[in-house]
């Protein structure tokens, strides 16, 4: 236990973690504006999110394993460093590609999250650690929902460079915090790190999320996209077979074939695509102008998340509670029950912006009950020396899901068009083509079926209790 009370310490890991969620998120609102001012195509100006996430995912067991043996407050500083000299060189981007390499450094920063939830796993008993992951973990939801409201704001008013200035800052201000605050951690493992496994890894997970970032603009079945597939599926496979050969491995396979890690990994997959339908999904269809959608601003369309927001804001905290009185599988079940509810709201009442935030409402319920827990299982099932590695991966599977999610979600949209007559003026009339009905339809019943198969996944949860 660290001398400083563990609570301080919770507060500037919550603090950056809502920072970082809410930098993200300004990116958004901004891109179009972006694409202008670089002159540059849909494409490319998609990669500048696309390369936080990649690099992000790909280095997350890497920094994850290195918290384990050199500390997880030096290579929590250090994600954090590179993530505050990254926003500062964006703020300064005066093309497209200087714009996407300094998102990329961002992704440096990726590892954040999961050392921040390592952290807290040594700092706080048993059984407090899930009600303090479910405070960390309701600040990803806040930072997003605000930062794309502030993002859309600070763009039309101030300009894109902007953002990254008022990024740079808080960041700064958080680094100071961490520095000041966190204390020296225990490293629990004393192996030496295999880096080779390590680049086996993370090109197999960076040539996927090409590929998925890609799909839209390439086509799914292109030459090119199937041999990145192919690549990318080739380096998973040979990831499997090294480690079983290896002295050092990244993560031993026998963790992550521990029932609750299993159950962690592969629910953390299905939540990651389930939630940004939802997100994306809701986005765009309160933005949609009639008769396909409500025809709101885009801050009335983040205004739509804001219950869900509220969800994570309020219900976090007592579900880590929850988690820790009951165990994990309760909760897994009932969140991914309320998901189901949710999704089904969505198909038959969404005439309304209000009805639109009331569905929202639910969903985040079953969201925030379905995120907690699986963090926890990791965190409490893998040996002390590799909870750090072991949140990596999870996270790292956990974002494959979370990119999956938004092109599934394009393609939808892309595939089924309706069609549409705009006045414009007195007399003359333009023809456009929009997202129909049907895609939000779908959009959100295979969100049903979705949350189904999680809920036949978390059947095969070992439950826990963690007595007070």
């Amino acid at each position: 236990m660290p001398k400083r009370n563990p609570y301080v310490i919770l507060s500037v890991l919550t603090l950056a973690t809502m920072i970082t969620s809410f930098v993200e998120a300004m990116v958004i609102p901004a891109l179009p504006d972006i694409q202008t001012a670089l002159s540059t195509t849909r494409e490319q100006a998609a990669w500048i999110v696309s390369s936080y996430l990649v690099v992000g995912a790909a280095i997350a067991p890497l920094f994850g394993k290195m918290g384990d043996v050199f500390g997880k407050r030096k290579l929590y500083l250090l994600s954090l460093l590179f993530y505050t000299l990254a926003v500062l060189i964006a703020s300064f981007s005066s093309s497209i590609n200087m714009l996407i390499a300094a998102r990329a450094i961002q992704g440096l920063g990726f590892s954040i999250f999961p050392l921040a939830i390592a952290i807290i796993t040594d700092i706080f008993p048993k059984e407090k650690v899930a009600t303090a992951q479910g405070i960390i973990s309701s600040m990803i939801m806040i930072g997003t929902t605000v930062g794309l409201i502030a993002g859309a704001y600070i763009d039309q008013y101030f300009g894109w460079p902007a953002m990254f200035r008022i990024a740079f800052v808080a960041s700064f201000i958080v680094l100071l915090l961490s520095l000041a605050t966190i204390e020296p951690l225990p490293a629990y493992s004393k192996e030496k790190i295999d880096y080779f496994s390590t680049i086996i890894l993370a090109s197999g997970t960076a040539l996927i999320l090409i590929y998925l970032t890609e799909a839209p603009y390439k086509g799914w079945t292109s030459i090119q996209q199937i041999l990145t597939l192919i690549f990318g599926g080739t380096f998973f496979a040979g990831f499997y077979f090294y480690e079983t050969k290896s002295p050092n491995p990244l993560i031993k396979l026998s963790t992550l074939k521990i029932r609750n890690v299993m159950v962690s990994n592969l629910a953390g997959l299905v939540t990651g695509i389930v939630m940004f339908m939802m997100y994306l999904g809701v986005i765009y269809f309160a933005e949609e102008p009639p008769p396909y959608g409500l025809g709101v601003s885009v801050i009335s369309a983040a205004l739509s998340l804001l219950p869900t927001m509220l969800a994570m804001i309020f219900i976090a905290p007592l579900v880590g509670s929850l988690t820790s009185r009951l165990g994990p599988k309760p909760l897994l079940i009932y969140g991914s029950l309320v998901t189901v509810i949710g999704f089904t709201t969505f198909l038959f009442y969404r005439n309304g912006l209000l009805e639109l935030m009331m569905d929202s409402f639910i969903t985040g319920i079953g969201m925030v009950s379905m995120m907690i827990p699986i963090i926890n299982m990791v965190a409490l099932s893998v040996p002390q020396s590799e909870v750090s590695v072991g949140l990596g991966f999870n996270t790292m599977i956990r974002f494959l899901g979370s990119s999956i999610g938004p092109v599934l979600t394009a393609t939808l949209m892309t595939n089924y068009k309706g069609y549409a007559i705009y006045m414009i003026q007195l007399a003359k009339f333009s023809f456009f083509t929009e997202p129909s009905s049907i895609a939000y339809d779908y959009i959100f019943i295979i969100g049903i079926i979705l949350s189904l198969v999680r809920l036949i996944i978390v059947l095969y949860t070992k439950n826990y209790r963690l007595k007070r």
